[in-house]
């Protein structure tokens, strides 16, 4: 005689279905980044589905991944030098591979601007503020009220173009003193008098070779403004 006892049909019948449901929800949840990972193939971009639902793809020394979550949206990730960033967090798998094929893009213009911040550390030069291992700007004190932004352009087609960076010098009106940080030169919380360009360079030797170049003239430029 069986003793167990018995279990009712009802809760049989809604865990059926929650496991129908939830067998259904992975499959949308695997089509979503299938169609990422198509859109990304079209674009000459090798990302890899893996059997866990990771979409991984790597684009120099950048590490990007997008994983579905419970409610249904798609996470975006970075990881670059051991730093583990969240890129987005998006519905549209439309969305979630043109965030991938635009960081794709700037994984190159992230190594040439961490490579610049590197070099000008190593030459001794404290003032410089970034948001390395992934930023697309930096900036660099050079006077009292003088700074140089080094911005790296969005190179969004990504595919065999070189990365650059433009260098731009602003003189301000004011001492920096107040808005030297990161956040705060971001959003332009100074007040420029004058702005003066540096060109556009692919390698981090050129770049540093023109802001030295202005570092040299940045007494003369005050004293102008």
């Amino acid at each position: 005689m069986n003793s167990e006892t018995p279990r009712p049909l009802t809760t049989a019948l809604v865990q059926s279905a929650t496991a129908r449901a939830g067998v259904s929800g992975n499959r949308i949840r695997a089509s979503s980044l299938a169609r990422v990972a198509e859109s990304l193939r079209e674009h000459g971009l090798p990302a890899d589905l893996l059997p866990s639902g990771r979409l991984v793809l790597v684009s120099g020394t950048s590490r990007l991944t997008a994983q579905t979550l419970a409610g249904g949206a798609i996470e975006v990730r970075a990881l670059r030098e051991g730093r583990n960033s969240i890129l987005g967090l998006l519905e549209d798998a439309e969305e979630v591979a043109h965030l991938l094929v635009r960081c794709a893009g700037m994984a190159s213009a992230w190594e040439l601007t961490a490579e610049i911040h590197d070099r000008l550390i190593l030459a001794g030069d404290r003032t410089v503020l970034s948001e390395v291992p992934m930023s697309d700007t930096l900036y660099v004190r050079l006077g009292e009220r003088t700074f140089a932004e080094i911005f790296a352009e969005d190179a969004s087609a990504c595919l065999g173009s070189p990365a650059v960076v433009t260098l731009t010098t602003h003189v301000c009106t004011h001492s920096l003193d107040e808005v030297w940080r990161f956040r705060s030169l971001d959003q332009h919380d100074y007040r420029p008098i004058g702005c003066i360009t540096g060109g556009r360079h692919e390698t981090a030797e050129s770049a540093v070779a023109a802001l030295e170049l202005h570092r040299a003239r940045t007494a003369e430029w005050e004293n102008l403004h």
